[in-house]
């Protein structure tokens, strides 16, 4: 009789050892994967968040921005080529940014237009990377007039000014004015004013995306730009950079370490300069809808510190999380956008968007 008690108690005590393995293994494996959005907000601690204020900070902004609204829009476009199949007119761009420095793009609009207005779209490139002819195409195939531009000192536009990579980052970085990514948030303000100032596109309609460093500018526009509809920053470089730098394992950061370490007797200027490109110190300005992505294991600009100027936002906004990814353009990312854009559409081009939405066949990634 013992035996057999002894036995029904040892089966008892198995069972209920699978059954709580059972439950933290699909605990763990489909709560977390099926609301990844709110796992990484849960898991993320908002200690007292510290946002001081350089007191000239705001004057500094609003001082770049005004002289670049008194500036003529001065630029030229030379037709590439139509593609009467996807039914897209694709144009070479020369753009003068804020302080008269040539830049290049890729400018791509609906086929055959004939007085219509269509909703504008800047794209925006990550460090060390460029724009392409393809994705402007990618917007301009639902309905967007689409400018991917080349950034100073990248692409096309290295042209003219090539500190190189690595230099770029630490380019003017101990003076504020001088400081080249200071001047890369102006060549994207400059960027968006073309949009706003082209004969084909419908100024109330302007959204702005990008990935990395082209993640960062997107929010950096929407604080700054009344013009901006919504806007999208994919794996955003620049958010809270006291957080983000010391967890940075690659990428630009390590370009600010390695001069750091070079210079220590620097620092207190350099980072005077990288908090006038924070995105963080911009958040609260932000009126527009906005939707940030960010991938768990990305090095390059870890999360901790995106999720810090998630917060901080206070405008409509959306959190897309990629759970398994690095720095790279987020699984269903572009998809994504375009859907988020579409309700802030005009009807008929978000009629047309969301149509266009469900081919993924052609699908690309940027970065």
């Amino acid at each position: 009789m013992k035996t057999n008690k002894n036995k029904s108690i040892f089966l008892v005590i198995i069972v209920l050892i699978v059954v709580i393995v059972l439950g933290i293994f699909l605990y763990k494996n489909f709560s977390e994967k099926s609301t990844p959005q709110i796992s990484a907000l849960k898991s993320f601690k908002n200690k007292g968040i510290k946002l001081t204020r350089y007191q000239n900070f705001k004057k500094f902004w609003r001082g770049m921005y005004s002289r670049l609204r008194k500036e003529k829009v001065v630029y030229s476009i030379k037709p590439l080529y139509n593609d009467k199949i996807n039914k897209i007119e694709t144009y070479d761009l020369s753009l003068n940014s804020y302080d008269g420095l040539q830049l290049k793009g890729y400018f791509a609009i609906p086929y055959g237009v004939n007085g219509k207005k269509y909703p504008g779209v800047l794209l925006l490139h990550g460090y060390g990377s460029f724009g392409t002819p393809g994705w402007a195409h990618f917007f301009a195939r639902r309905g967007y007039a689409a400018l991917s531009i080349d950034l100073r000192g990248h692409g096309r536009s290295a042209a003219v000014y090539h500190p190189g990579f690595p230099g770029l980052m630490t380019n003017g970085i101990l003076r504020v004015k001088t400081f080249s990514m200071v001047k890369i948030v102006m060549d994207s303000l400059a960027s968006l004013r073309f949009l706003e100032h082209f004969k084909n596109i419908n100024s109330k309609y302007i959204f702005v995306t990008g990935g990395s460093m082209g993640g960062a500018l997107p929010l950096i526009d929407a604080a700054i730009d009344n013009h901006v509809t919504a806007a999208a920053g994919d794996v955003p470089f620049l958010s809270d950079i006291p957080v983000q730098m010391p967890l940075a394992h690659m990428g630009p950061y390590m370009e600010v370490k390695a001069f750091l370490k070079k210079h220590p007797e620097d620092k207190a200027k350099v980072m005077r300069s990288l908090y006038y490109v924070d995105t963080k110190h911009f958040a609260s300005w932000i009126k527009v809808p906005v939707m940030v992505g960010i991938g768990l294991k990305d090095e390059d600009c870890p999360p901790k510190g995106t999720l810090v100027v998630y917060k901080l936002i206070k405008s409509k906004k959306k959190l897309f999380v990629a759970k398994n990814s690095g720095h790279v353009v987020l699984p269903g990312w572009n998809m994504e956008v375009f859907k988020f854009f579409a309700p802030y559409l005009p009807k008929s081009s978000a009629a047309g968007s969301k149509k266009s939405i469900k081919n993924k066949k052609n699908e690309r990634k940027f970065l």
